[in-house]
């Protein structure tokens, strides 16, 4: 229903020959890891009370760091003082708890990233796990941008082209067309699932499937 007493603006129109980055899209969860450098005054009693926080000490003070998934909050499966059941994703949380001196320096702010490996959707045969980040032009086109002595499973999803608007249709049949001949960048062997492709300007992802891209999800064999 209109309404005639507030005014809505028509939003900002992004340009579209701007730059898109695209990177290979990985089958597993989405994960978050939260960080805040606490000040120097600021009490961390209240952290350390609390089931699902991490609190280390670094050289330039403490830092809290928290784990959540694409729509809650997520702690490790331990049990709480009130006897309830905190609930984990994959094993996500733990995962971040177990490493979060080495985490911290990822630096303070949020940090997406894909959850992916054994028992999660087709699982890349994998044994075990890794923490893919979303952003590549922070941390790099593999990871090379990662601070030192950073875990074992933590990685960056694998950066496939980075293009003007005018090119982005070569540069996504281009990342189909390698990702369905040579499978996985990020899991060589592995079947690939599509790309995603970031766009610069608008701040807004959009996937690209090689299978069942037509379909909507729940409807997906």
């Amino acid at each position: 229903m209109s309404n005639v007493t507030d005014f809505r603006p028509w939003p900002k129109i992004p340009r579209f020959n701007r730059e898109f980055v695209l990177t290979e899209k990985i089958d597993g969860t989405n994960a978050q890891v939260t960080i805040k450098h606490l000040a120097d005054d600021e009490d961390a009693t209240r952290y350390l009370n609390e089931h699902g926080y991490s609190v280390v000490s670094k050289e330039d003070g403490l830092y809290v760091l928290r784990a959540g998934s694409r729509k809650r909050w997520i702690a490790p499966n331990r049990q709480k003082l009130d006897g309830t059941q905190a609930l984990d994703n994959f094993g996500f949380a733990a995962w971040v708890a177990d490493n979060a001196t080495a985490l911290a320096n990822l630096g303070e702010g949020t940090h997406f990233g894909e959850w992916y490996g054994r028992g999660i959707q087709h699982g890349y045969g994998m044994d075990g796990r890794k923490f893919a980040l979303f952003n590549t032009t922070r941390w790099g086109t593999r990871g090379q941008g990662l601070p030192e002595e950073s875990p074992a499973e933590l990685t960056v999803v694998p950066e496939l082209a980075r293009v003007r608007g005018h090119l982005l249709n070569e540069a996504i049949r281009d990342s189909m067309r390698l990702l369905r001949t040579l499978g996985s960048v990020a899991e060589p062997g592995a079947k690939a699932e599509g790309i995603v492709v970031y766009s610069v300007e608008a701040n807004q992802c959009y996937k690209v499937l090689l299978e069942n891209d037509d379909i909507p999800k729940g409807m997906a064999a």
